[in-house]
């Protein structure tokens, strides 16, 4: 067989396999008019891919191909120039799957749109109006975060500023309380897949996650999307509550070392935290109240940095003024603690017993304290 007729051949074999994963969009806008362009961004399996169409008299149509159903991002620009921030109004999550004949229609603004065509899509719309009214909740306190509370450091300030995220704690764990209702009632959707990888969060509790994970459909197991999340699931067992914490050495600023196992005898609670990362901020001042009521005897705290510069790190450090040890590796999200301890977000927490066994991960405000009070008792 020559080269020519070989290489027809191979195309008519992956025709049919990038017609069985190849999607259209199809939309009108309104009357929305040239030069604006949509934008379609995605990723499969950690690569992004990218796309573009030109909108004429509100119409625009984009093919491309995915491999399985994946949250898609649309965004407008009325000018057709790239943006580095496109408002609220032009960006809109839309469901793309393989075969799919999407019909999308807005006005002008594409966050108001209505679709047809994605199975997927029709899930996720359910899935939103099932979580509606607490994601409005959740939008309210967002709200109310950025006043001017946030930056008041006297006793008033803080004490608002803890009473506030209590209530932000709460808000939360209803929205994951809403969240497995809806895998529970919805086992069959594929959907309920990426609602499960959101409830897990950055750190999967195997114990907590497992079992809701075993309900989902066996076809949705089978899928690329449910075998990922399988194997994340399997590694959460390292480091998880009831096993032995791994041992670590890494420096402080002044370059002395820091060792887990030498502080064997005391609960050790590991704050994993990073300059960069308001949260992680706001919690260090929530945490430094805490500790203020208990024996530092009896407890030790190592903050460990998730830096990618070390003169942030030491700044923050002079601005923070934690309690404890603080040490880092300057290599960011790569941090060799982070890594032994499955921490692929901050702010997280682990607290270690006396003989070397984690006990609880990401105890925050309240219930921190409380936990404390069983160990150890306040001074």
């Amino acid at each position: 067989m020559n080269r020519i007729l070989m290489f027809l051949v191979a195309c008519l074999i992956s025709m049919p396999m990038f017609a069985q994963t190849s999607f259209y969009i199809r939309g009108q806008l309104g009357k929305l008019p040239a030069p604006a362009v949509v934008y379609l961004g995605y990723s499969v399996d950690g690569d992004v891919v990218y796309d573009s169409a030109y909108v004429e008299n509100g119409f625009f149509k984009i093919m491309q191909y995915v491999p399985y159903p994946v949250n898609a991002l649309l965004m407008v620009s009325r000018n057709g120039e790239p943006l580095n921030f496109f408002s609220a109004k032009n960006v809109a999550h839309l469901y793309i799957e393989p075969g799919a004949n999407i019909w999308l229609t807005s006005d002008e603004d594409i966050s108001n749109f209505e679709s047809t065509g994605s199975k997927t899509q029709d899930e996720y719309v359910i899935y939103q109006t099932f979580m509606a009214e607490i994601n409005a909740k959740i939008d309210k306190l967002t709200e109310e975060s950025s006043n001017t509370m946030f930056s008041d450091v006297s006793t008033q300030g803080m004490a608002a500023k803890r009473n506030y995220m209590e209530r932000f704690r709460a808000a939360m764990d209803e929205r994951k309380m809403k969240m497995k209702e809806f895998i529970q009632q919805n086992p069959e959707m594929y959907i309920s897949i990426d609602v499960l990888d959101e409830y897990a969060g950055a750190f999967v509790e195997y114990s907590e996650v497992e079992p809701l994970y075993r309900i989902l459909s066996d076809k949705t197991k089978k899928t690329t999307r449910g075998k990922a999340f399988q194997k994340k699931l399997l590694e959460s067992k390292q480091a998880a509550v009831g096993t032995e914490a791994p041992d670590f050495t890494q420096k402080d600023p002044d370059g002395n070392k820091v060792t887990l196992s030498s502080f064997k005898g005391k609960l050790v609670l590991l704050n994993f935290w990073g300059s960069w990362n308001s949260a992680s901020r706001i919690e260090n001042q929530e945490m430094k109240q805490i500790l203020k009521a208990y024996d530092s005897k009896k407890i030790v705290v190592i903050n460990v940095g998730l830096e990618g510069r070390r003169e942030q790190w030491t700044k923050a450090l002079e601005e923070d003024r934690l309690t404890g040890y603080n040490v880092s590796d300057v290599k960011f999200m790569k941090n060799e603690v982070a890594l032994l301890y499955k921490v692929s977000a901050v702010p997280q927490n682990v607290l270690i017993d006396e003989t070397g066994k984690i006990i609880a991960r990401n105890l925050k405000g309240n219930q921190l304290e409380e936990k404390l009070n069983s160990l150890i008792g306040k001074k």
